[in-house]
């Protein structure tokens, strides 16, 4: 009894092969694509993070949107203060806003491992517990410099070869190439999920490292925990408060604060949580990928539908036959859902190899930008059971409307007066509904598309301020804390590099473009202000503050709009100059030339002796140069770095081609100046580039794919429905033409109906594209989330899909022979 049904929908399944083709298809690409997107979006986001109650960790810091400052970091003294005067957070604590490195020298070789500093109480906010040893205490944020650490597991891995004993051992490191060694003892080794910040080796109390690197002078080791602002705060709320009431709390706490000579507080305290701050623009997409992966499916399954009842209108007269010789309703719907289920396992062979393989694609085009995307594994139990479920749900929707056909067919009035499966007005009206929806997700997805496309345009015509092609950044690092000592080893150095085989430009700078959204920011003052630069906290625009040596905006491809770039003139006991940007030109000196305009920042370094208060004078001004990011544009100031306080810590070359062996020429000459220096990171700015667009890329492919694939499921559903609704009126079309109707007449009654369906469709696919470009907006560039061109633009397109996939039932609606009537009849 169980093998009848299977037999029978083999047998039909054969027989209209063409359909099964496409029916399995579309549902093995389907499936597939769903469970590969399930697969990241369950690696990423719905996996847990390594914290303990993740919901009510937040990270912390400040905003000022009068001086155009998203980021604003917190100093240490900030986090102490919210800490006492606020009553949201259990605990909290301040971690680097930037990783930076040290290195171990426990052996002949020295290994580099990068930095998080952190108060001691960071890991009771994060809750995560090591996997051996302890967390660091409160008495270790005490004394002037680091005396204990927390490792990462791959670095107890890595540099420590998985010893259990290296807890408690005493290891020596060099905090800072111009610093001795200090021995620091490893008092615990964290769990191997445990990522955060993203990348450190190692966590060192932060006070103490502050006080290592602050001034001699009477309170200058506590004054930097107070000016410092080099850190976000991470806080863990209170059971019951949410992230709203605790930044009102802790932006009215920051307002009234006695800042005692310290900053001015921003305007605005920002709260993030933990999750949402580390998964940062892909959450909200890999959601919305998601959503319509899913969304696809069920689209898929109604479409399939529609074909096996397309296939049933076919076949209706060996359906009422069977009907007529006595089978049940039951047995009729067994062979359909026996003809559903054979499709399911069919297109599921298909799914998994469409799934590994859209999963290879996605993470090879997936950014290393994304959190967790190593995680990231197709045959994983959870993502398994997933694509089961899906499978399930898949057959049983893709069978439901089939089945009900079945069970509705009447023997007699199909073999005695033609009646049709097909004409079913219920039916019917729910695969016209269902087209509908495909068109407008369609409509949608190709409209994301068109967005992201504009938005990579966007970017390749971005005005970097740079040539990146052929220019590379090297750390480098003298070991001397004196700044004249220190200045005088990059002018030998630059010198050297210049001399290099196939270098065409060499120069110096204190950062390198797109490093990130943390940098420099100092105001300036301007004559007639006050003489202290605290004041000028508050008043004057946030400068990014770049020190360079001469030759650098040569070596750059940066161009000189007016006057001039540094010379070797421009020495320490030379006049203070300055070159500031076009955008910083106009915005400090509106209506205005910039060149002879005076000011001063804080790290100016004069002959005098103490707080300087001559003028730097503006001699160039260049063109905006992308420091922080492709979609983050500052007010530049550049200054001699002999002029001052901020030495060098990056040396740029630009290169004839490829750079080879650079990177080990560098070293050479580095430590034939200083044997001690330090040659750390080398990456061309490319490669810096291309890392900066490439979630863009990566969200633009993406949806190609998928509006492609939406795409190709409407027009198949709307050919099917159309198929069908020429299967219903077969009789009518051969009347007309049997009366005289021209083929241009009929195929007009077929698309007009193919047309209304379109025009809903696309009248609804626009209001859900507006929203979906309003949910990507903040990852947009250039583009208005609702562009009139774009909507234009796929609107005219789903339009012309739409009569395209019409126009072949309407080919055979014209086609239709006038005696088929008579025959019937």
């Amino acid at each position: 009894m169980l093998l009848e049904p299977l037999h029978h929908a083999l047998r039909a399944l054969r027989h209209d092969w063409r359909t099964t083709i496409v029916s399995a298809g579309l549902l093995a690409v389907t499936i597939g694509a769903v469970m590969a997107i399930f697969a990241i979006v369950d690696a990423v986001l719905l996996r847990p993070l390594p914290f303990v109650d993740q919901d009510r960790v937040a990270v912390i810091w400040q905003r000022d949107d009068r001086r155009a400052l998203p980021i604003i970091e917190v100093t240490y003294r900030d986090m102490e203060d919210w800490r006492t005067r606020s009553r949201s957070f259990a605990h909290l604590a301040v971690v680097g806003s930037v990783t930076w490195s040290l290195d171990l020298v426990d052996r002949a070789e020295p290994a580099q491992a990068d930095l998080a500093a952190v108060s001691a109480s960071f890991f009771p906010v994060v809750g995560t517990r090591p996997q051996a040893g302890r967390w660091l205490s409160p008495a270790d944020d005490t004394g002037t410099r680091p005396g204990a650490a927390v490792i990462s597991h791959g670095l107890w891995q890595r540099h420590f070869g998985s010893d259990p004993a290296v807890v408690g051992r005493a290891v020596p490191m060099k905090l800072s190439a111009d610093r001795p060694p200090v021995p620091v003892e490893i008092v615990g080794i964290m769990p191997p999920a445990f990522d955060f910040p993203r990348g450190a080796d190692i966590w060192v109390p932060a006070a103490p490292l502050l006080r290592t690197f602050a001034g001699t002078g009477p309170g200058e080791p506590e004054a930097t925990l107070t000016w410092l602002g080099v850190f976000y705060a991470v806080g863990r709320l209170h059971p019951g408060l949410d992230v709203d009431s605790a930044t009102r709390e802790l932006t009215q706490v920051s307002r009234t604060r006695d800042r005692k000579g310290g900053p001015e507080p921003a305007q605005h305290v920002v709260l993030r949580p933990i999750a949402d701050y580390l998964l940062g623009p892909a959450a909200p997409v890999l959601r919305t990928l998601l959503a319509g992966a899913v969304l696809m499916l069920l689209i898929a399954c109604a479409n399939v539908a529609g074909l096996q009842v397309s296939r049933a209108s076919r076949h209706e007269r060996g359906l009422a036959i069977r009907a007529a010789l006595g089978a049940s309703q039951r047995r009729l719907a067994g062979q359909v859902l026996a003809e559903t289920l054979l499709l399911t396992v069919l297109a599921l062979t298909g799914a998994v190899a469409v799934a590994g393989a859209t999963l290879a694609v996605l993470l090879w085009l997936a950014p290393g930008t994304v959190p967790r995307v190593e995680d990231v594994a197709l045959l994983d139990g959870r993502v398994l059971l997933f694509g089961a479920v899906a499978a399930l749900l898949t057959a049983g929707l893709s069978g439901l409307w089939p089945v009900l056909v079945a069970r509705r067919v009447d023997a007699l009035s199909v073999l005695a007066h033609g009646g049709s499966v097909a004409s079913d007005p219920r039916g019917r009206r729910v695969q016209r509904a269902v087209v509908v929806g495909q068109i407008a997700v369609a409509l949608a997805l190709l409209f994301g598309t068109t967005l992201f496309l504009r938005t990579v345009r966007g970017l390749d015509r971005t005005v970097l301020g740079f040539e990146p092609d052929g220019l590379t950044a090297i750390v480098v690092a003298p070991a001397t804390d004196d700044i004249d000592r220190a200045n005088a080893f990059y002018e030998a150095l630059v010198t050297r590099a210049r001399a290099l085989p196939g270098v065409a430009a060499a120069a110096a700078a204190s950062a390198r473009p797109l490093s990130g959204p943390i940098g420099w920011d100092n105001p300036p003052v301007f004559p007639g202000q006050a003489a202290d630069g605290p004041r000028a906290w508050g008043l004057n625009p946030t400068l990014n503050f770049v020190t360079v040596s001469p030759g650098y905006f040569e070596t750059m491809g940066t161009r000189v709009v007016r006057g001039r770039a540094f010379a070797a003139a421009d020495a320490f006991t030379s006049p203070g100059v300055a070159v500031v940007s076009e955008s910083a030109a106009r915005r400090l000196w509106p209506g205005q030339e910039a060149l002879g305009q005076r000011l001063r920042e804080v790290t100016y370094r004069t002959t005098e002796k103490g707080p300087p208060t001559g003028w730097q004078t503006v001699v160039g001004v260049v063109e905006d140069v992308r420091h922080r990011g492709l979609n983050d544009l500052r007010l530049d100031l550049y200054v001699p770095a002999v002029q001052s306080q901020n030495r060098p810590g990056h040396l740029m070359v630009r290169t004839r081609g490829e750079p080879g062996g650079l990177v080990a020429s560098v070293r050479a000459a580095a430590r034939a100046i200083d044997p001690k220096a330090t040659v750390g990171e080398a990456v061309t700015m490319r490669t810096v580039v291309d890392a900066e667009s490439a979630p863009w890329r990566f969200l633009m492919r993406v949806f190609v794919a998928f509006a492609i694939l939406a795409a190709t499921l409407a027009g198949v559903g709307l050919a099917a429905v159309i198929t069908l609704a020429v299967a219903a009126r077969g009789r009518e079309l051969a009347i007309r033409a049997a009366l005289g109707a021209d083929a241009g007449r009929l195929r007009w009654l077929v698309l007009r109906e193919a047309l209304a369906l379109t025009g809903v469709g696309v009248g609804i696919g626009l209001i859900a594209a507006i929203a979906l470009g309003r949910s990507v907006a903040p990852v947009l560039i250039g583009v208005r989330p609702d562009d009139p061109l774009a909507l234009g633009a796929v609107a005219a397109l789903a339009a012309l899909a739409g009569l395209a996939s019409a126009w072949l039932p309407a080919r055979q609606a014209a086609r239709t022979d006038p005696l088929a009537a008579l025959r019937v009849e």
